[in-house]
This record gives C-alpha cells, structure tokens and sequence, in this order.
C-alpha cells in the first residue's frame, strides 16, 4: 500500500469468536498500517471505538424478499399463520443454512455511510448471517462505488445458503431444486434463486472472493460465482502474533496447575456435538491409542477440552480428561495453548478452524484431518501431523508421533510450529501480499 492510506468497512455480525473473530483481526491489521477503519457489526461486544453497531433507521422496513413471498404465497394457499407455514421448511442441520434469503434488502445503505463517517474505498464483508446479504452488500457497492472483498470463513459467500456443503457440488455447478440441505418439500425453490442472486449481485458490483485457508482458496476457485478471479488471497486464519505466542511455555503448565511430567492433549471446539467436528472418530482414536502405547506412556496422558456443549462420548475416552469452561480472554487462551503438548483438531468439514493456527502460533504441534487449514498450515515431520481424512487409526498415530518425540525433536516441531505462522498467517505476512491496492 505504500504510504497511500485508505478508507475501510468491514461487515460482520459479531466481534468476537470464529468468524467474527477473523474480521475482527483484519480490522486491527489495518489500523496497524494507519488506514481510517470502521468494524460495523449488528451485535457490538468489544469496547473498541472502532466497532461500531449498526443503528437501524426508525419505522425502517425491509424490502421483502424471496423467503417471506413464499410465505405468503403458501398462507394464501393454506390460510396458515406465518410461524406454522415457516415451520414447514426443513433445513438438514449439517449444512448450516442459515442464510435464508439472498434477495430481501436489510439495512439502509445511506444510514451505514451517515453512521460511520466516510465514504469506503474498500469493504470486507465476513459472516453477516441475521445482517445483511449480497443484495445490501451490492447496495452498498452502488452507492460508495467501493471494491468489494468476500472473506471466505466458510462457504456461504459462494452456496444458495449453506455454509458448508459437505459432498454436494451446487456451489461449482450452480444450486437447483435439489438441494440436500432442504428437506420438505416446502421451500425446495430457495437454494437456487439464493444462488442465482449471489452470483448476478456479485457481476453487478465486481465482487472478489479473499480465502481463509487454501481449503476455502480451492472451493473459491472451483465455485460458479468465484471461478473468473484470476487471484484468490489466503489470509491464513489471520493470527495476531502479538498476542498469540510461544514466550511463556517455560510456565504455561504452572499457571493452570498442570503436571509438568504429563503430556496434555487439547482440543476444543464451540460444539462438539456438531457432527462436522468428527469428535466421534476424536474419541476413536484415543481407544486406538490406548491399546497401542505402553501402560507407562498411557499415565503420562491427560486430555483437555475447551468447548461450551460438551458430546455424551466425551466420557468415553480412555485416559484422564478434564472440560476446560469456553475462554474468550485471548491471554488466557494463549497460555492454555501453550501449556498443551499437542493440539488434536478432528474437523470433517471446515474452513479453519483457527484453532489449529492458534496452536500453532503458541508453538504447539498440531495433528489434525487433512481438513480446511490443516491442509497447508501443518507439515508431517515438522510441526505435526497431518491424518487422511476420517481415519483414525491414522490420527492416533498422529498423536502417537509426537508424545514419542525426544525433548530435542519437539523443540525443533514447536519452533517450527511458530515459524509456520510467522510465514504464512501473521500480520506481517497479510500486509505483504497487499489486499487494498
């Protein structure tokens, strides 16, 4: 960017926690670099002048759009009240879609420039569920002529409405009445005009697509909306290494009163019940574990669990294992990475999780499903172990691989681990490819 400083929106629902969490970073990445910045949210958490929440206009009423036209088009039909008719829609609860309608306008586009001062010269538009769409987005592209970028945290910028697709390819051939994520019969038509939406809205306004891994790089590139881009940028899950770091190892153990002989498996997640988690093959590979390692080496194991719902087959993991309560304190979070040997991820359908480059940045190794940021942030025999998707046999060997490294073998994996971020997720790193040229 040189010294040319410029004016930046950046759209998300939240401000804090996974999705929200990675516009959150980008926003403080770019005040680093001393452009004027607005982080506009529907729901404001952190006491940062620069977030600012979104003010609706007085007796402002939405544009209606597709979703409550089907509603009514049914309750003239069958003389239902709303609630009932909208009960009638049956999501599949894997896919996430929960971005119902891409055609409804949601925010008035004037109140947004009157509320944050500036007329944008570029817009970062995260996860807005509950917010606006790419039809307010376009708006707003009509009437700041900013360059619009769509930050891939998961799927949903390029889908008819899911934010993850699992199998299905509608977001690389364009999304029909077929849509698995629909289950009645009710609503089938959604899926399709959300995407058809999507993609003549991001025509319209010249959207870009910006990857938050090399997973999400890869889906951009094979989608219908994203596949013209000549570039897709990957922010790597973005990491803060000023406040994710590796400086406090030497400690970490003792703050949570950890035993420094024991060798700390951690993982953590918001919903382990959450079937795109693999917590169940999680739980398989540490019985596969057990029955592989010494009844020495089995002592020497503890299992940590960050996560706010915690899966009924928690309990049946073979070794000692504590639920650590969810931590939003990044410091705290930080110390608690560190003071973990390895950082065990069994995502099967993901975008990130950050978690896995947070580890990495505390300096701890990572064994993980060859599954969204794992794919390119964690090397086998250098900072962690990369598994074949959904086999755990093979994640437990993974696991295995690291508690059997010598105290010289791990050191070398957790400064690696560091470098790795260093690289490719820091702010550094972003600031060199050069997103607001």
């Amino acid at each position: 960017m040189g010294n040319v400083k410029k004016k930046i929106l950046l759209l998300s629902t939240g401000d804090v926690n996974g999705a929200y969490e990675a516009i959150y970073r980008l926003s403080c990445l770019f005040i680093e670099e001393g452009n004027e910045v607005v982080m506009l949210v529907k729901y404001k958490t952190r006491v940062k002048d620069f977030i600012i929440q979104y003010q609706p206009l007085k007796n402002y009423k939405s544009k209606v759009g597709i979703f409550d036209r089907l509603i009514n088009k049914i309750k003239k039909r069958f003389f239902q009240s709303k609630k009932r008719v909208e009960n009638k829609i049956s999501f599949d609860p894997n896919y996430n879609f929960i971005s119902v309608d891409e055609t409804s306008t949601n925010v008035s586009s004037s109140k947004i420039i009157e509320q944050i001062g500036f007329i944008p010269d570029y817009i970062y538009s995260g996860m807005t569920n509950d917010f606006m769409n790419s039809t307010d987005l376009l708006n707003l592209q009509i009437l700041t002529n900013s360059h619009i970028y769509n930050v891939s945290v998961d799927m949903n910028h390029f889908t008819g409405g899911c934010h993850f697709a699992w199998d299905c390819k509608g977001y690389i051939t364009g999304c029909d009445s077929k849509c698995p994520a629909i289950l009645s019969e009710v609503g089938r038509e959604l899926a399709k005009i959300n995407f058809q939406t999507k993609l003549e809205n991001a025509r319209k306004g010249n959207f870009e697509i910006i990857g938050m891994s090399d997973w999400t790089v890869r889906q951009s590139k094979q989608s219908k909306i994203y596949s013209d881009q000549n570039i897709v940028y990957n922010i790597n899950s973005i990491i803060d290494t000023k406040i994710l770091h590796n400086r406090n190892r030497s400690y970490a153990k003792e703050i949570f009163n950890l035993n420094p002989d024991k060798f700390y498996v951690l993982m953590g997640c918001q919903n382990s019940n959450d079937k795109r988690k693999g917590f169940e093959y999680l739980v398989e590979a540490l019985n596969i574990l057990e029955n592989n390692i010494s009844t020495e080496q089995k002592d020497r194991i503890e299992i940590l669990i960050v996560s706010r719902q915690i899966s009924q087959s928690f309990h049946n993991i073979p070794f000692k294992k504590a639920n650590i309560d969810y931590i939003n304190d990044y410091r705290l979070l930080t110390l608690l990475y560190q003071a973990a040997d390895v950082f065990v991820n069994s995502s099967i359908e993901d975008s990130g999780p950050m978690m896995v480059s947070e580890a990495l940045a505390c300096g701890t190794p990572v064994v993980g499903f060859d599954m969204g940021v794992v794919n390119n942030m964690v090397i086998n025999n250098y900072n962690g172990y990369k598994a074949e998707l959904k086999n755990s046999a093979d994640l437990a060997l993974g696991v295995q691989n690291i508690l059997y490294l010598s105290e010289d073998e791990y050191a070398k994996y957790s400064l690696n681990a560091v470098k790795q971020v260093e690289v490719f997720s820091s702010f550094d790193a972003i600031k060199e490819l050069n997103l607001n040229k």
